[in-house]
Protein backbone atom coordinates (compact mmCIF):
# COMPACT_ATOMS: atom_id res chain seq x y z
CA UNK A 1 0.00 0.00 0.00
CA UNK A 2 3.24 2.81 0.66
CA UNK A 3 4.04 1.57 -1.98
CA UNK A 4 1.14 2.57 -4.25
CA UNK A 5 0.86 5.99 -2.41
CA UNK A 6 4.71 6.62 -3.00
CA UNK A 7 3.45 6.10 -7.00
CA UNK A 8 0.38 7.85 -6.78
CA UNK A 9 2.32 11.28 -5.56
CA UNK A 10 4.92 10.70 -8.41
CA UNK A 11 2.21 10.58 -10.65
CA UNK A 12 0.29 13.54 -9.40
CA UNK A 13 3.53 15.58 -9.07
CA UNK A 14 4.31 14.41 -13.19
CA UNK A 15 1.13 15.62 -14.00
CA UNK A 16 0.99 19.40 -11.79
CA UNK A 17 4.67 19.57 -13.78
CA UNK A 18 3.04 19.02 -17.33
CA UNK A 19 0.13 21.65 -16.16
CA UNK A 20 2.62 24.35 -15.44
CA UNK A 21 4.32 23.86 -18.89
CA UNK A 22 1.27 23.79 -20.86
CA UNK A 23 0.20 27.01 -18.98
CA UNK A 24 3.87 28.62 -20.27
CA UNK A 25 3.17 27.59 -23.81
CA UNK A 26 0.74 29.69 -26.12
CA UNK A 27 -2.34 28.13 -27.04
CA UNK A 28 -3.45 27.97 -30.28
CA UNK A 29 -1.03 30.25 -32.06
CA UNK A 30 -1.51 31.50 -35.68
CA UNK A 31 1.01 32.35 -38.04
CA UNK A 32 0.35 35.60 -39.97
CA UNK A 33 2.17 37.34 -42.45
CA UNK A 34 2.15 41.58 -43.08
CA UNK A 35 2.65 42.23 -46.27
CA UNK A 36 4.68 46.02 -47.10
CA UNK A 37 1.83 48.38 -47.48
CA UNK A 38 0.93 50.37 -50.68
CA UNK A 39 1.78 53.82 -51.21
CA UNK A 40 -1.24 56.28 -52.11
CA UNK A 41 0.17 59.40 -51.19
CA UNK A 42 -1.18 62.26 -52.56
CA UNK A 43 1.87 64.62 -51.62
CA UNK A 44 5.55 63.89 -51.57
CA UNK A 45 4.96 60.37 -52.74
CA UNK A 46 8.47 60.01 -53.67
CA UNK A 47 9.54 61.04 -49.70
CA UNK A 48 7.04 58.69 -47.94
CA UNK A 49 7.80 55.32 -50.20
CA UNK A 50 9.69 53.85 -47.84
CA UNK A 51 6.85 53.65 -45.81
CA UNK A 52 6.11 50.80 -47.79
CA UNK A 53 8.28 48.62 -45.60
CA UNK A 54 8.39 50.58 -42.90
CA UNK A 55 4.72 50.32 -41.84
CA UNK A 56 5.18 46.87 -42.18
CA UNK A 57 7.97 46.70 -39.92
CA UNK A 58 5.93 48.66 -37.24
CA UNK A 59 2.74 45.94 -37.80
CA UNK A 60 5.39 42.94 -37.08
CA UNK A 61 7.32 44.70 -34.19
CA UNK A 62 3.70 45.31 -32.16
CA UNK A 63 2.37 41.85 -33.31
CA UNK A 64 4.96 40.13 -32.22
CA UNK A 65 4.27 40.99 -28.54
CA UNK A 66 1.40 38.82 -28.60
CA UNK A 67 2.33 35.37 -27.62
CA UNK A 68 -0.40 33.89 -29.78
CA UNK A 69 0.90 35.36 -32.63
CA UNK A 70 4.07 33.54 -34.64
CA UNK A 71 4.64 36.71 -37.66
CA UNK A 72 6.46 35.61 -40.89
CA UNK A 73 10.09 36.85 -41.08
CA UNK A 74 10.63 39.23 -44.15
CA UNK A 75 13.56 37.92 -45.10
CA UNK A 76 11.21 34.12 -46.00
CA UNK A 77 8.18 37.16 -47.26
CA UNK A 78 10.80 38.60 -49.69
CA UNK A 79 12.03 35.23 -51.08
CA UNK A 80 8.98 33.87 -51.74
CA UNK A 81 7.82 37.77 -53.46
CA UNK A 82 11.21 37.20 -55.82
CA UNK A 83 10.54 33.68 -56.50
CA UNK A 84 6.90 34.50 -57.91
CA UNK A 85 8.57 37.73 -59.35
CA UNK A 86 6.37 39.41 -57.36
CA UNK A 87 6.56 43.12 -55.67
CA UNK A 88 8.47 44.81 -57.92
CA UNK A 89 5.87 47.67 -58.07
CA UNK A 90 5.13 47.57 -54.57
CA UNK A 91 1.35 46.47 -55.50
CA UNK A 92 0.59 43.21 -54.99
CA UNK A 93 -3.31 41.90 -56.45
CA UNK A 94 -5.22 40.44 -53.17
CA UNK A 95 -5.14 36.85 -55.16
CA UNK A 96 -1.25 36.89 -55.51
CA UNK A 97 -1.31 37.69 -51.98
CA UNK A 98 -3.62 34.73 -50.62
CA UNK A 99 -1.53 32.95 -52.62
CA UNK A 100 1.82 34.07 -50.73
CA UNK A 101 -0.15 33.35 -47.79
CA UNK A 102 -0.52 29.59 -48.44
CA UNK A 103 3.00 29.44 -49.58
CA UNK A 104 4.27 31.01 -46.25
CA UNK A 105 2.07 28.82 -44.27
CA UNK A 106 0.42 32.24 -42.87
CA UNK A 107 -3.36 31.74 -41.38
CA UNK A 108 -3.79 35.57 -41.58
CA UNK A 109 -2.41 38.10 -44.01
CA UNK A 110 -2.14 41.97 -42.99
CA UNK A 111 -2.38 44.24 -46.08
CA UNK A 112 -2.57 47.80 -46.74
CA UNK A 113 -1.76 51.65 -48.18
CA UNK A 114 -1.33 54.79 -46.62
CA UNK A 115 -1.64 58.29 -47.86
CA UNK A 116 -0.17 61.60 -47.04
CA UNK A 117 -3.28 64.17 -47.66
CA UNK A 118 -2.88 67.50 -49.22
CA UNK A 119 -3.81 68.93 -46.28
CA UNK A 120 -0.47 66.56 -44.24
CA UNK A 121 -2.61 64.21 -42.73
CA UNK A 122 -1.90 60.55 -42.62
CA UNK A 123 -3.99 58.34 -43.79
CA UNK A 124 -3.53 54.40 -43.11
CA UNK A 125 -5.76 51.34 -44.06
CA UNK A 126 -4.99 48.14 -42.80
CA UNK A 127 -6.86 44.59 -43.89
CA UNK A 128 -6.79 41.10 -42.41
CA UNK A 129 -7.94 38.23 -44.70
CA UNK A 130 -8.21 34.67 -43.79
CA UNK A 131 -5.53 33.02 -46.30
CA UNK A 132 -7.80 29.68 -46.68
CA UNK A 133 -11.25 31.29 -47.26
CA UNK A 134 -10.01 34.96 -48.67
CA UNK A 135 -12.70 36.62 -46.23
CA UNK A 136 -11.99 39.82 -45.22
CA UNK A 137 -11.82 39.70 -41.39
CA UNK A 138 -11.41 43.14 -40.53
CA UNK A 139 -10.88 46.62 -42.44
CA UNK A 140 -10.02 49.89 -40.37
CA UNK A 141 -8.72 52.99 -41.00
CA UNK A 142 -6.64 55.49 -39.23
CA UNK A 143 -6.27 59.20 -39.75
CA UNK A 144 -3.85 61.93 -38.14
CA UNK A 145 -0.83 63.70 -37.92
CA UNK A 146 2.20 62.22 -39.30
CA UNK A 147 3.98 62.54 -35.62
CA UNK A 148 0.86 60.37 -34.35
CA UNK A 149 1.93 57.58 -36.64
CA UNK A 150 2.58 55.03 -33.48
CA UNK A 151 -0.30 55.98 -32.21
CA UNK A 152 -2.50 54.93 -35.54
CA UNK A 153 -0.43 51.36 -35.69
CA UNK A 154 -1.16 50.82 -32.04
CA UNK A 155 -4.66 51.70 -33.21
CA UNK A 156 -5.30 49.13 -36.34
CA UNK A 157 -2.59 46.44 -34.79
CA UNK A 158 -5.34 46.61 -31.64
CA UNK A 159 -7.96 45.99 -34.17
CA UNK A 160 -6.51 43.57 -35.88
CA UNK A 161 -5.80 41.33 -32.50
CA UNK A 162 -9.85 41.89 -31.42
CA UNK A 163 -10.68 40.97 -34.74
CA UNK A 164 -9.28 37.29 -34.01
CA UNK A 165 -10.77 37.35 -30.47
CA UNK A 166 -7.59 36.94 -28.83
CA UNK A 167 -7.57 37.86 -25.06
CA UNK A 168 -4.47 39.41 -24.09
CA UNK A 169 -2.47 39.20 -20.69
CA UNK A 170 -1.65 42.65 -18.66
CA UNK A 171 1.59 42.42 -19.91
CA UNK A 172 1.24 42.14 -23.18
CA UNK A 173 -1.29 45.05 -22.93
CA UNK A 174 1.62 46.58 -21.39
CA UNK A 175 3.98 46.01 -24.30
CA UNK A 176 1.47 47.33 -26.82
CA UNK A 177 1.19 50.64 -25.09
CA UNK A 178 4.99 51.33 -25.19
CA UNK A 179 5.76 51.94 -28.52
CA UNK A 180 9.46 51.83 -29.70
CA UNK A 181 9.64 54.61 -31.43
CA UNK A 182 6.93 58.04 -31.52
CA UNK A 183 9.01 60.02 -33.69
CA UNK A 184 8.44 60.24 -37.41
CA UNK A 185 11.41 61.34 -38.64
CA UNK A 186 13.81 58.45 -37.04
CA UNK A 187 10.61 56.34 -38.13
CA UNK A 188 10.96 57.31 -42.00
CA UNK A 189 14.72 57.25 -41.96
CA UNK A 190 14.55 53.69 -40.39
CA UNK A 191 12.61 52.89 -43.29
CA UNK A 192 14.63 53.97 -45.96
CA UNK A 193 17.16 52.27 -44.25
CA UNK A 194 15.47 49.13 -45.00
CA UNK A 195 14.89 50.01 -48.26
CA UNK A 196 18.31 50.22 -48.83
CA UNK A 197 19.36 46.71 -46.86
CA UNK A 198 16.49 45.09 -48.61
CA UNK A 199 18.27 46.35 -51.92
CA UNK A 200 21.59 45.36 -50.32
CA UNK A 201 23.13 48.75 -50.04
CA UNK A 202 24.21 48.62 -46.66
CA UNK A 203 26.91 51.31 -46.33
CA UNK A 204 23.74 53.90 -46.83
CA UNK A 205 21.30 51.23 -44.74
CA UNK A 206 23.73 51.88 -42.04
CA UNK A 207 23.80 55.51 -42.17
CA UNK A 208 19.88 56.06 -42.38
CA UNK A 209 20.06 53.59 -39.16
CA UNK A 210 22.50 56.67 -37.45
CA UNK A 211 20.44 58.93 -38.47
CA UNK A 212 17.21 57.46 -37.17
CA UNK A 213 18.48 56.93 -33.59
CA UNK A 214 19.74 60.78 -33.20
CA UNK A 215 16.09 61.84 -33.81
CA UNK A 216 15.28 58.81 -31.08
CA UNK A 217 18.27 57.24 -29.50
CA UNK A 218 15.68 54.67 -27.64
CA UNK A 219 15.06 53.33 -31.09
CA UNK A 220 15.34 49.75 -30.16
CA UNK A 221 14.59 48.59 -33.71
CA UNK A 222 17.36 50.80 -35.36
CA UNK A 223 19.54 49.81 -32.91
CA UNK A 224 19.35 46.19 -33.66
CA UNK A 225 19.60 47.02 -37.57
CA UNK A 226 22.83 48.93 -37.15
CA UNK A 227 24.59 46.06 -34.91
CA UNK A 228 23.54 43.50 -37.36
CA UNK A 229 25.11 45.19 -40.28
CA UNK A 230 28.19 46.41 -38.30
CA UNK A 231 30.38 43.70 -38.98
CA UNK A 232 28.81 43.24 -42.66
CA UNK A 233 30.71 44.31 -46.03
Amino acid sequence: MNGMKFWMVILLAGLAVCSLWAADEPQGVRTLAVLDFENNSLKDKEEMAPLCKGLADMFITELSKVRQFQLVERANLQKILSEMSLGQTGVIEESAAQEVGKMLGAQNLVLGSFMLMFDGKLRIDARLVEVESGKTLMAEEATGSPDDLAKLVTRLVNRNIESLNVELSGEEKKALRQADNRSFDAALLFARGLDFEEKGDLANARKCYVQALKHNPRFRRARIRLEALKNTN
